[in-house]
């Protein structure tokens, strides 16, 4: 039978050990609490957060609508300020078109993102913006809705 102080020290252990799994890998449970409110998710990637082509882009355009530049800007300076500086830009599009011409628009949407971070006292090496295509869908591309799903540009976050 195991003594009262043993069986208390086992529970410590055990509590220890649990609150570590809570730590989410090398973030704090502070830098967390700031992506969540943020709006990015924990995918496979890392904390991602999607954003749709139609809040940044005009369609085929790769220059951000002036009135979502702020928005990139205040999430790049909430970034900074919890010491999450360290991101992957993503570019993604739909299925419509050439293949290859995809693949750059992707690029370009991504690096004009990018540019915002770099902006804001991202540092160059901190940033890494490339482009997938249409090669990840979020969406089966068979409706005008889906293939605008589909036309993003995904934020994830390095530890």
């Amino acid at each position: 039978m195991l003594s009262k102080s043993l069986k208390i020290s086992i529970l410590a252990i055990f509590c220890f050990a649990l609150s570590g799994c809570l730590s989410f890998g090398s973030l704090s449970h502070k830098q967390v609490r700031i992506l969540k409110k943020e709006g990015f998710v924990l995918t496979d990637e890392g904390w991602s957060l999607g954003l749709p082509e139609r809040l940044l882009f005009a369609f085929n355009a790769t220059e951000i609508k002036p009135l979502h530049e702020s928005e990139l800007i205040r999430l790049a300076e909430q970034l900074k300020k919890y010491n999450l500086n360290k991101v992957k830009i993503v570019g993604h599009t739909d299925n419509v078109g050439n293949p290859e011409y995809n693949l750059k628009l992707s690029e370009q949407r991504a690096q004009t993102v990018a540019t915002i971070f770099l902006k804001h006292d991202f540092a160059p090496q901190n940033v890494f913006a490339f482009g997938k295509g249409s090669t990840q869908p979020v969406e089966i591309n068979d409706s005008e809705e889906h293939r605008a799903a589909n036309r993003r540009v995904t934020v994830i976050i390095i530890p």
